[in-house]
């Protein structure tokens, strides 16, 4: 007799072609008919997704039914965990991902016990590290479904991360409905046994069988039980019991001690199931939206308060972090930031993302506020969220006498520092003559507070002979309080003799300037910097404009006729041709880039322009404006006749010292359905792409994944900070699509616009991927800009470097203005945590320590030294179990680490 281990549960999408509220009342519905199965028959056994959000969300509901929770988790009947939600692998960070699993590995203690399995379901892929992320948080088990390469033949397999950690993955051949729809005709079902004995043989062979009985927002069937008793009683090949995951991984871990197929790294496939490679691109608000919520909090807020905020454990603001950190959870569930949802449900999704990035900003500006204490009015302290020293620019609106040609910065050791001249503040707000009665009238209507047309007042002159009353304003509240009621009745004394009197009234501004400035911080440190008059040379070279090309001495970019770029770098690496933009048409859908059966590609502007935007010292820009004429969507087959005049407006940045164009791309779109792609000419013919994603940068072949299941697989690929193939290196702010293109270039998507969820009659895909509903706001009318900078270089990305530069284009320098007295003296500044040899992945405070996550971001093994304020050190996995002290010296911990290996510390 043959075992087949029926695995009750059910698929949540917690918002998707319904938004979440929708979905939450059948998951209610759902949850309770599971606890009254399990009440009615103890045999029942369920497992609830592996994410505790659909714990979360039913009993915000129903919190009575917690107790009941409580009491099947124990018996081991209800598995839940070990994540919070089940996100998407690829379109967010690895940090994130780490987050998920330990907010829903805490929440399943507070319930029981979590289920030990990393369950992986339906994600579109999986990233290289996921084995190393389950170990170190003492997981040995995955389970698998799309991505997994036809080479896996077995219904178990070793799956292995760079590192060489490894999982044992038990892959869901035919996905988490395997057996679905076994009861879907209940007096059919030992009929029925043999077909699906049958079809899961070549992957299972004699081992006992698993039936995932579940799928997409099931209910289970009240008579589950009896038709399996009924089953066991009528035949004597297969005896069905139903189980948890948990259970089913348990009896199936004697199977894992024999051979297996091993991968190694991502999982990318599209051989037995559909991985949906163009989610990447759809909806670029979102990802953009997303990647600056997980930078706003992974590398400034948590860092900065850590090491810059108020001290010790009352000091840290867990409840804003945790907020933030749920927040942008949430959202990592695939249909949300994939962008396959509902506009509704994308709706919500952006709202969440904003509430994340607005808790983290203010988080890390009031740690700059807590050091500006100290800084004097008309200076201010500069913080780096990068763990090593470096130079970087900020902007900065001081206060300057007016008399000053040139000015510089002046750091607490004297050193001073290049600045250019952005703008001038324009010193007459307001000037005009009326009766004095009406300055009061005025006065009343137009302040708010101390606000007036948009500064803040901050002293007054009343000069009765001249009958003339000057009002001076700033865009700060200095000084920090101001008697507006005296002011008002001074004026009211004043005019009051002669209320009819003509009386001239100036508002005027302070003598501010914005500078540009060149401002060296130490590693995750920070300085203040206060104007002097003078000129210091930029340290890096002056840039320079000329109307089609800039120099910084680094790399000369020239502007030809098309409008496409020349990028020449000082060690010899050339790239000719790029950012040529192509349009094209979309017959697809939110989840995968199907193109019309008569596509148009528009490549040629119809106008160009160059215009030079700014001229040096320390940046330089030039604006290249290209009119297009895009077809306005799709008619039949192909494309319209009928187009839309686009300007696409390309900004081409050098600043001085660093190795790397920066480009920013704008237009306004108009048209439907298409496809809008920025073309990076190679140096050199390349055979593969190296991305940077989630704690890995992955070695990527030209050519296609393996096609199967009725999906085309396109070399569609997603990056998270860069991309580097054949001597140029694409940085990144965020997710974006790119793809290596015939060893000739990378084309990197700025834009794909469609309007529906799924289309049933995708070129590219046989099945569809959800229901076929339209989602007009996929079409991405509207304003839209993506930036990323383009690296020229001579060697491979290790060794130029390409990784340090993508830190610091990803990494802006935090300003925060100074409010101590003008003539208190300028604090030198302070170091925080430097880590040299590896990259910085978190830093947190967990009570009375420093949590340091780090990553050896290399394919050899080697030393990674950390430096900074602390005594002692110990490491801990990612649930924050203790796995012994390091030996360390009074400010330094060396670790020896292997390649890819990532390794979590605490220091005292």
């Amino acid at each position: 007799m043959r075992t087949i281990h029926v695995i009750p549960h059910t698929h949540w999408d917690r918002e998707w072609y319904r938004p979440f509220q929708s979905f939450r009342m059948r998951l209610v519905d759902c949850v309770d008919q599971v606890l009254d199965m399990m009440d009615d028959d103890p045999r029942f056994a369920f497992t609830l997704d592996g994410q505790l959000a659909t714990v979360d969300d039913y009993l915000e509901i129903r919190p009575e039914g917690e107790a009941r929770i409580r009491a099947a988790v124990e018996r081991g009947a209800l598995a839940i965990g070990p994540w919070q939600i089940l996100m998407d692998e690829f379109l967010v960070s690895g940090e994130s991902m780490i987050r998920n699993l330990q907010l829903g590995w805490r929440r399943a203690e507070e319930l029981g016990t979590p289920m030990p399995l990393g369950y992986l379901p339906d994600m579109f892929g999986h990233i290289a590290q996921m084995p190393q992320i389950l170990r170190r948080a003492g997981i040995d088990a995955a389970m698998v479904w799309r991505g997994v390469p036809s080479t896996v033949d077995h219904h178990l397999f070793r799956w292995e991360a760079p590192d060489g950690s490894a999982v044992t993955a038990h892959y869901l051949n035919d996905g988490y409905g395997s057996g679905a729809y076994l009861l879907s005709v209940p007096d059919d079902l030992a009929a029925r046994l043999e077909p699906f004995a049958t079809a899961m043989r070549p992957y299972f062979g004699d081992d006992a069988l698993l039936a995932m009985y579940g799928t997409d927002h099931m209910l289970p069937d009240l008579t589950l039980l009896s038709h399996l008793d009924g089953v066991n009683r009528a035949q004597a090949d297969y005896r069905l019991q139903t189980d948890t995951l948990r259970a089913y991984v348990e009896a199936a871990g004697g199977e894992a001690a024999r051979p297996m197929p091993t991968v190694v790294g991502e999982m990318r496939s599209s051989a037995r199931a559909n991985i949906l490679m163009g989610v990447t691109s759809a909806r670029i608000d979102l990802k953009a939206a997303c990647g600056r919520a997980e930078r706003a909090l992974e590398r400034y807020a948590e860092p900065l308060v850590a090491l810059w905020g108020e001290p010790g454990p009352a000091g840290w603001p867990d409840t804003y972090l945790r907020l933030a950190w749920r927040r942008i959870i949430e959202n990592s569930a695939h249909d949300s930031i994939c962008g396959c949802s509902l506009d509704t449900v994308i709706a919500q999704v952006l709202v969440r993302f904003a509430e994340a990035e607005q808790l983290a900003g203010d988080l890390a500006r009031r740690a700059g506020a807590r050091l500006a204490v100290d800084v004097p009015h008309g200076a201010a302290a500069v913080l780096s969220p990068t763990p090593v020293a470096r130079v970087g620019q900020v902007e900065l609106s001081i206060p300057i006498p007016e008399d000053w040609d040139a000015v510089a910065l002046e750091d607490g050791s004297g050193s001073r520092h290049a600045t250019q001249e952005l703008e001038r503040a324009e010193r007459i707000v307001f000037d005009e003559t009326m009766e004095g009665r009406e300055i009061g009238v005025l006065l009343e209507r137009r302040t708010h507070g101390r606000e007036l047309f948009g500064r803040y007042l901050s002293g007054w002159v009343i000069g009765e002979a001249e009958r003339e009353v000057v009002l001076e304003v700033d865009v700060e509240e200095d000084p920090t309080w101001l008697d507006v009621d005296r002011m008002r009745r001074e004026i009211e004394m004043s005019v009051a003799g002669d209320p009819a009197a003509a009386w001239r009234l100036r508002v005027i501004s302070a003598a501010r300037r914005r500078l540009l400035a060149e401002v060296p911080v130490p590693p995750l440190g920070w300085t203040a910097l206060r104007p002097v008059a003078g000129v210091v040379s930029p340290r890096g070279g002056p840039v320079s404009a000329t109307p089609r090309e800039l120099r910084n001495g680094l790399l000369t970019v020239s502007v030809d006729a098309s409008g496409e770029l020349s990028l020449a770098a000082a060690d010899g690496a050339r790239i000719a041709g790029a950012g040529r933009i192509s349009d094209g048409g979309d017959h697809g859908d939110s989840y995968n880039y199907g193109p019309p059966a008569l596509d148009r590609l528009v490549e040629t502007a119809r106008d160009v322009r160059v215009s030079t935007v700014l001229d040096g010292p320390l940046r330089a820009a030039l604006e290249v404006s290209r009119t297009y004429d895009w077809p306005i969507g799709l008619e039949g087959h192909g494309r319209t006749a009928e187009t839309v005049a686009t300007e696409v407006v390309a900004r081409v940045e050098l600043r001085s010292g660093e190795p790397f164009a920066r480009i920013e791309v704008r237009f306004e779109n108009r048209s439907d359905d298409h496809r809008v792609r920025f073309a990076v000419p190679l140096a050199r013919e390349a055979a593969s792409s190296f991305a940077e994603g989630q704690l890995a940068v992955v070695e990527r072949p030209a050519a296609a994944a393996e096609a199967g299941h009725g999906e085309v697989p396109l070399p569609t690929h997603p990056a998270r900070s860069f991309v580097d193939a054949g001597g140029v290196a694409v940085l990144t702010a965020h997710i974006v699509e790119y793809e290596l293109t015939d060893q000739a270039e990378l084309a990197i998507t700025l834009l794909r616009a469609t309007g529906l969820i799924s289309r049933n009659d995708n070129p590219y895909r046989e099945d569809p991927a959800g229901p076929q509903i339209a989602i007009p706001d996929g079409q991405m009318h509207g304003r839209w800009s993506i930036a990323f900078a383009l690296m020229p270089h001579a060697a491979d990305w290790l060794t130029d470097g390409v990784a340090a530069a993508a830190e610091s284009y990803r990494h802006d320098l935090l300003v925060v203005a100074g409010v101590a007295a003008v003539d208190a003296p300028l604090p030198a500044g302070a170091a925080g945590i430097e880590i040299e040899g590896g990259v910085l992945s978190a830093l947190l405070r967990v009570a009375d320590e420093l949590e340091l996550r780090v990553l050896r971001q290399a394919p050899d093994d080697g030393e990674v030294m950390i430096r900074g304020p602390f005594a002692a050190a110990r490491e801990v996995d990612l649930l924050g179990r203790d796995r012994g002290g390091l030996d360390t010296e009074p400010g330094e911990l060396r670790l020896t680490m292997g390649a890819w290996e990532f390794r979590t510390v605490r220091l005292r």
